[in-house]
Parts: structure tokens; C-alpha cells; sequence
């Protein structure tokens, strides 16, 4: 049995960046791998360049759906194209990152100032029946002043129109609890980013945000993506904590491996249905 056919959430599979170039140059044959899987859906950019029914008829084709798209925060960001291809798909989030991403200089001020536009993507997603949510990597959890640009963040938005989407293994790598981190944004959970981490770096480990502040890929010595239930983040609490919720979406994001993506996504799959039976 399936996440979609049992109470459980639809397990999804972010296709980026953990399949690299294949997104683009092979994607039935990626969506083939995610189907065989066990995956129920993906969460990707405007795939077909934004075409929704070149992307409703390829996903359909697998059985597949996608019910999250995430978005890069720009200057100027807005969200109406968005909006238009996810609504067309059938799909549920907008899922946006990157606010305060490379200005370490600039201290709080890039979320001050990103507010008020996530703000109004928040209310046009709203209208249009969709989730808008701000999904953290590790450079928010730097603390100015005794605050974070997360917390900063989901202060100044409102709650009804901006929620979040947190991204566990960020959340370790930033150096805050992912249990802490759900729990105080509980009410404001839109779904969570299932991702493992195993920490390389040197000992004694240091407290905060792991060197450099600002890495994508690679991790630079710090830490490895792994395969779910292979790392130190604990997992089991996390679905411990959003069970009670009734998630409807669940994703599963490994950026890179030492396994072809296929494998490892394989892998990962394995672990939510045999340790929490989804």
C-alpha cells in the first residue's frame, strides 16, 4: 500500500538538486525512477519551463503529481507565474527559500526587508487556494542581537498567509534542534523536508552555524548528506511531532550521494515505510 491509498501523507521526492542534470535531460526516466521507488509525488521548479499541461501529462503518465514547487527569493520576487502553473496542476505549495542568502554583512535587514513580499505571495497564493511557506536552510539560524533572520522572518509575516517548511537537516547544520524548531512553529507547519545529515567536521564540534555560512554543494569538509536513517538527525522524533498533525505531503531531499540518486532515493523510501509505516 501506497501514502495514497492508506491515512499517511503522500511521500514526495525533491527532485533538485539530488538528480542534477537528468531533471532536464531525462525526466521520464527520473519520474520512472521515483515511481518504481514508491514515491506518490515530487516537489520541482516550472517544470516543461512553466508548461502545465506538458508536466500535468508526463507526471500523470507515472502516476505521479506535484504538489510542492520551490521557488528562489530574488529582488523583485513575485510569485504569479507560479501561482498559475501550480494552480493548473492540481498542486498544494509554493514553497519559497533563499531570503538573506550571501549578505552575512548585511545582518537582519534582508528578512526585515523580505516581509512584506512574502507577505503579498502569501495572500495571492491564498487566494488561488494554494499554501504559501518559507522554507529555511542553514544561514537563517545565524543569531543578531539574540534573534535569527528565521525567527525575524515568521515574526514580521502572517502567520495566515506565510508558513513554513522545515528542512531538518538545515536546521541541524545551522545548529538549532529541528524537534525545537517544529515545535515552536507547529501551528505554522506546512510540511516538513525529511534529509539526513552526518557531521565530518572537526572535533570538538562547534556550537552554531557549521562552516561556511552560506554552503550549497558541496558541504565543504563540515558534513554529508546521507540516506535517511543513516546520519544524526532524529528522525523518529520528528515524526513523532508532525504525526499528530496529519501531514498531507512529506519530502524526502538528499542533495547529493555517493550512490546514483535512484539508489539512494530507493533507500530512503524503504526507511519511512519499514521505521514509521508510510
Amino acid at each position: 500500500m501506497n501514502a495514497s491509498e492508506s491515512s499517511g501523507p503522500r511521500i514526495g521526492v525533491q527532485l533538485n538538486p539530488g538528480f542534477g542534470s537528468r531533471v532536464g535531460d531525462d525526466l521520464p526516466g527520473v519520474l520512472a525512477d521515483v515511481r518504481q521507488a514508491g514515491f506518490d509525488g515530487v516537489e520541482a521548479g516550472l517544470l516543461f519551463d512553466g508548461d502545465p499541461q506538458a508536466a500535468g501529462g508526463i507526471l500523470s503518465g507515472h502516476g505521479l503529481v506535484q504538489w510542492s514547487l520551490h521557488t528562489g527569493y530574488r529582488p523583485g520576487y513575485e510569485v504569479a507565474r507560479e501561482v498559475e502553473y501550480l494552480s493548473e496542476l492540481g498542486g498544494k505549495f509554493i514553497v519559497l527559500s533563499g531570503v538573506g542568502s550571501h549578505e552575512e554583512e548585511s545582518g537582519i535587514r534582508p528578512f526585515e526587508e523580505a516581509a512584506d513580499a512574502l507577505n503579498q505571495a502569501g495572500e495571492l497564493c491564498r487566494d488561488a487556494g494554494l499554501t504559501f511557506c518559507y522554507h529555511n536552510h542553514g544561514w537563517e539560524f545565524r543569531e543578531i542581537g539574540g534573534v535569527s533572520g528565521l525567527d525575524r522572518l515568521m515574526e514580521l509575516t502572517d502567520p495566515a498567509l506565510v508558513r513554513i517548511c522545515v528542512d531538518v537537516f538545515w536546521a541541524q547544520y545551522g545548529g538549532r534542534d529541528p524537534l525545537e524548531l517544529i515545535q515552536r512553529y507547529i501551528d505554522r507547519l506546512a510540511f516538513v523536508h525529511m534529509k539526513d545529515l552526518k557531521y565530518t567536521g572537526p572535533e570538538p564540534r562547534p556550537a552554531g552555524v557549521l562552516s561556511p555560512l552560506f554552503p550549497r554543494l558541496p558541504l565543504n569538509g563540515q558534513a554529508e548528506y546521507v540516506e535517511l536513517g543513516l546520519g544524526e538527525v532524529d528522525l523518529p522524533g520528528v515524526w513523532d511531532l508532525i504525526a499528530p498533525t496529519n501531514p498531507e505531503w512529506l519530502v524526502y531531499e538528499q542533495d547529493e550521494s555517493t550512490l546514483p540518486p535512484e539508489q539512494a532515493a530507493a533507500i530512503s523510501r524503504r526507511y519511512l515505510k519499514e521505521r514509521f509505516g508510510i
